[in-house]
């Protein structure tokens, strides 16, 4: 039999394995996924053509899906601007910009069609881990301090390492990763910091035995790490989760822990270490509990697609719709332009998604903050005047939902099982 090649990342999780014994699931996670030299973000962002996001990566996100889900945003950032004074610098800062696609569309509209909000809008993206070479995107250390704008944070805390725990006869125990037989394998044992066994108590008496699931104790630097940005205005927090009661639901008896590896989903993470993304769905309730300790109020919660169409994310499907008559898009290229934009609020997949909006300080406090259109039902939206964006003049590169290429192509369908929205994005519920 041929011997197992390992990576040196692997080699080393043996190595201090064997020294020091399991390791908790968090800094396997953190391991697997942003180690240096062998890390799954590291590497994938190293490699030409080969990003985690987008059609040829592991999983897509909004911004890649079409420029109208940074033209909203880009709306909803000129009211926030409006509501808090119409500062001469009003400052959005991305935490998790990834190969800053979001910070292209948001910047391309706001410069195309919000003349007065430009003048005072900088677009500031980071990451742990920016793409290799001249790059729109900075690390995190270039985060400013002190600033009135809005910190935005999407689809990046589901990407924070966790905790798993699983229940066994009534107890809380904590799951570790340990090495046996040739392989990683699971370890169950005494909780080893005390705040994972103090998130999941309350909930203990309705979980049944061999219930699974995760906590996440780094949100609370996260939000620390916010408040270090901020001193007056919003943030705005899109992810896929739950609050507490729903995440630790006694029916999600296998936790929310997914794997994403060339838009498959999994549920192992101990095989392709490294070569695979990880998430766990975002507990909405310390997000708000963190924020609020760092003086932040909470505004308001929406699903994605309750946001978007507030904003008035139909209107640019209208906008869309009439162009074909007009002959400034053949009817494919329409259809690929609301494959695209309709995808963003799709109830089985994105439009799924949280959007948590929070505010500090005296301008956006108050009346103002709650006034957002984003989360309010029936209000004018923000897009009358505006027209869609096109992905043919994006500057960044997007997904096209009806190419051959696309694993979500309606070609492919026609001759092989690929993943749908709603199992690559629901958690089954």
């Amino acid at each position: 039999m041929t011997p197992l090649i390992r990576s040196s990342l692997e080699q080393r999780l043996i190595e201090h394995i064997d020294r020091y014994g399991p390791v908790t699931f968090e800094a396997f996670m953190e391991a697997a996924l942003y180690d240096e030299e062998h890390g799954y973000y590291p590497t994938r962002r190293r490699q030409p053509g080969a990003a985690p996001v987008g059609t040829e990566g592991d999983y897509f996100t909004s911004p890649v899906t079409h420029p109208a889900f940074g033209a909203l945003l880009a709306l909803q950032l000129r009211e926030m601007w409006q509501l808090t004074g119409k500062p001469t610098e009003f400052v959005a800062v991305e935490m998790g910009s990834g190969d800053g696609v979001l910070k292209s569309d948001v910047t391309e509209y706001v410069e195309a069609e919000l003349v007065d909000f430009a003048k005072s809008f900088r677009y500031i993206a980071t990451d742990l881990v920016p793409p290799e070479g001249p790059s729109a995107v900075e690390r995190v250390s270039a985060m400013p301090a002190g600033i009135t704008g809005c910190v935005i944070s999407n689809e990046l805390l589901d990407a924070l390492p966790v905790n798993r725990f699983i229940v066994q006869a009534g107890m809380i125990k904590e799951i570790f990763v340990g090495f046996e037989n040739d392989r990683f394998v699971e370890v169950v044992g005494d909780v080893a910091n005390p705040e994972v066994e103090a998130m999941v108590q309350p909930f203990l008496r309705s979980l049944p035995e061999s219930y699974r699931g995760e906590v996440n104790l780094r949100l609370g630097y996260w939000a620390d790490s916010v408040s270090a940005v901020i001193d007056d205005g919003y943030v705005i927090t899109i992810d896929y989760g739950y609050d507490r009661p729903d995440l630790y639901a006694p029916t999600r008896v296998d936790g929310s822990l997914r794997c994403y590896y060339q838009h498959t989903l999994g549920q192992n993470p101990l095989r392709r270490i490294g070569k695979q993304d990880i998430t766990a769905h975002v507990d909405f309730t310390t997000v708000d509990h963190t924020l609020m300790v760092n003086r932040f109020g909470r505004v308001g919660k929406a699903t994605q697609s309750k946001f978007l169409t507030n904003i008035g994310i139909e209107d640019f499907l209208s906008d869309v719709r009439r162009l074909p008559s007009s002959r400034k898009l053949t009817r494919i290229e329409a259809e690929e332009e609301m494959a695209g934009i309709g995808a963003l609020i799709d109830p089985n997949g994105l439009g799924r998604f949280r959007v948590a909006v929070h505010s500090r300080g005296a301008q956006a406090n108050g009346e103002a903050a709650s006034s957002l259109t984003g989360l309010t039902d029936g209000g004018p939206p923000l897009t009358g005047g505006h027209p869609a964006p096109r992905l043919e003049s994006a500057r960044a590169s997007h997904a096209r939902l009806l190419r051959a290429g696309n694993p979500f192509s309606q070609t492919r369908k026609q001759v092989e099982p690929t993943p749908t929205w709603e199992q690559l994005f629901n958690d089954g519920q």
